[in-house]
This record gives structure tokens, C-alpha cells and sequence, in this order.
């Protein structure tokens, strides 16, 4: 059972004093999950940070002993600050539209942090993270979700066609994310979708739960979000009803491997 997700106090050695924002919410829950992950393992962990960006969710679950840090991320500036950190066992700069650079059955947790709204080929890169993954080994994916996900890609396309802004770029096979300093989110999901999208591959879906009930970055809820009794409210609604949350947290283990794989 996984601890409480938002706090000041301490358990386990892991500190809990969090940002404001809810943006970083799911930093705990994930702290505790590696942390138990931890005690059942006699070697340690090997953690693939996909995503990493500057290295925040590495260095909050500093205090947790024996893990090996990978991240991987598209720009340099993000892999320069995660390096600084000084938990990251090592950074490589990979474009994830072409897979993963790791063997099979190499890694023991992938943590997929806000990284599949911003990828057109999501089938694919989820049988990446299979195939890199042990068997028996955690998949956490924390990524936005909309009650009409075809309806907010629409929106979304036309708003890009209005207005481009500077620096950003949707991922496709003709797009030079060199030329540009972070993404556009292209794929929208549904509660119900993002579970189903995981639970395709040879993935055990073990639990779900919900963050924040609104993404948008709104001046006043912004504000709410500063206050400790809206914490604890959105927490308590978002952990019993996650349908209604607009970021969710999917926990997979990998199976064994089926028999039209082997074969």
C-alpha cells in the first residue's frame, strides 16, 4: 500500500517537503513505491528516468540506497542540469521516436513521467519499455488525461495552426526538434484509454490513482493550490475517484513473456 502522497513529514528517510505546485505531487507517491520496490530487492534497483528533463524526481528520491539512475531526454541544456545533481548514474540525449538505446531485459523500473502526451508513436515506445524491462519489473506512468481526448486533439491542432509558439514543436517524422526547446502535445488520452493503451502490451496493470483535478494553468487555482486544505481535499477525491483527475499515475508489471513471443 502506498503512503501518503502529499505532506512536510518524513518516513522512511524520504524527505517530504514539496513545491507548492501539484505539478510535483506524484513525486512522493513514486518515493514510496521505489522504496518498496527497494526492500524487495536484494541487488538493488536499475531505474530508466525517461523523460528526465532537469533531474527533479532523481534528486527527490536521493535518500533512497542502492538505486541506479538512468535518464534519458531530447535536449542537452535538461541532461546538463540532471548530470549537476550528482544522482544520475549517467544522461544520454536520445530522440524516443527511434527507441531505446538499452538490451533487452536490462532495466528493473521505467518511470514514464508527463512524457506520452508529447509522442506520436506511443504503441511503439511502450514495447520499448517491455523489452528493456525485466520480467517482473515495474512500469510507472504518470501522464495528463481528458474527459474527450479526440475533442482537446482537435483544439489542440487548430490552436497550433492560430498560434505557434516560440520554441515548441509537435513531434512527427519530418519535424527538427534541434531547432526547437520543448514539445507540443499531440496525443490525448481518457481514463479509460491510457489503462487500455498499457494493458495491450505484456503488462499487468497493478494500480491506478489520480492527481490535481485541474491542469489548466488558471491564476486562481494556482493560488488554491498553495493552501493545505485544497491539497488534502483534491487528494482525497483524486485517490477515491482518479476518473475524475486530469493527470493519472498507472502502475504495470511485466509479465512473462507470451508464448507467440517466444516462439
Amino acid at each position: 500500500m502506498i503512503g501518503p502522497r502529499i505532506g512536510t513529514e518524513e518516513s522512511d528517510g524520504i524527505p517530504r517537503a514539496m513545491p507548492n505546485r501539484f505539478k510535483f505531487a506524484h513525486f512522493p507517491y513514486l518515493a514510496d513505491a521505489l522504496q518498496q520496490e527497494m526492500s524487495q530487492s536484494r541487488q538493488g534497483l536499475r531505474i530508466l528516468d525517461v523523460g528526465c528533463g532537469p533531474g527533479d524526481l532523481a534528486a527527490f528520491c536521493r535518500p533512497i540506497e542502492k538505486c541506479q539512475w538512468i535518464g534519458i531526454d531530447l535536449w542537452y541544456r535538461q541532461l546538463q542540469q540532471a548530470k549537476e545533481k550528482g544522482v544520475y548514474e549517467y544522461v544520454l540525449q536520445g530522440n524516443l521516436l527511434e527507441g531505446l538505446p538499452f538490451r533487452n531485459e536490462s532495466i528493473d523500473v521505467v518511470i514514464c513521467s508527463e512524457v506520452l502526451m508529447y509522442l506520436p508513436n506511443v504503441p511503439y515506445m511502450l514495447a520499448e519499455f517491455c523489452r528493456v524491462m525485466r520480467t517482473g519489473g515495474k512500469l510507472f506512468v504518470y501522464n495528463a488525461i481528458s474527459y474527450y481526448p479526440r475533442l482537446a486533439s482537435v483544439l489542440k491542432r487548430w490552436g497550433r495552426q492560430i498560434y505557434h509558439e516560440s520554441g515548441s514543436i509537435a513531434f512527427n517524422g519530418s519535424a527538427d526538434w534541434r531547432k526547437a526547446s520543448r514539445p507540443t502535445r499531440i496525443s490525448y488520452y481518457s481514463f479509460n484509454g491510457l489503462i487500455s493503451e498499457i494493458a495491450l502490451l505484456n503488462f499487468h496493470i497493478v494500480h491506478v490513482t489520480g492527481f490535481r483535478i485541474f491542469r489548466n494553468r488558471i491564476r486562481f487555482l494556482n493560488r488554491l493550490e498553495k493552501y493545505p486544505w485544497y491539497g488534502r481535499m483534491t487528494e482525497c477525491l483524486t485517490t477515491r475517484y482518479p476518473q475524475i483527475s486530469s493527470e493519472l499515475m498507472v502502475v504495470a508489471r511485466k509479465g512473462e513473456a507470451r508464448s507467440d513471443e517466444t516462439s
